[in-house]
């Protein structure tokens, strides 16, 4: 009797391959024994935590040109919205001081 081995789609293997990196990132951080391994896991974390943020909201049986097309895209959303809010910052801080008086 055969049996049949199903192929895991190309969303799901990125998504579990990224919660892996995710994992390493953060034992090269609790690493306390040389600190060019603890900043090349903070440089990783720094790349798998907006991968997953991307990668987390996309379907697991989607095919890897639908996987990468809209990873790119929620991406892209994502660095609009961090780069605005580096820029209202500042604006919004004004907003909540009291008028100078001179």
């Amino acid at each position: 009797m055969a049996t049949k081995t199903t192929k895991l789609p190309f969303a799901a293997k990125a998504q579990r391959i990224n919660i892996v990196l995710l994992i390493v990132a953060l034992a090269m951080l609790a690493q306390k024994f040389t600190y060019e391994i603890y900043v090349w896991g903070f440089r990783l974390l720094m790349i798998t935590v907006p991968l997953q943020v991307a990668l987390g909201n996309i379907n697991p049986e989607w095919d890897s040109k639908k996987t990468v097309k809209k990873t790119i895209w929620i991406l892209i959303v994502t660095a609009i919205i961090f780069v605005f809010s580096i820029v209202v910052t500042p604006y919004l801080i004004e907003l909540g001081r009291a008028p100078k008086r001179y």
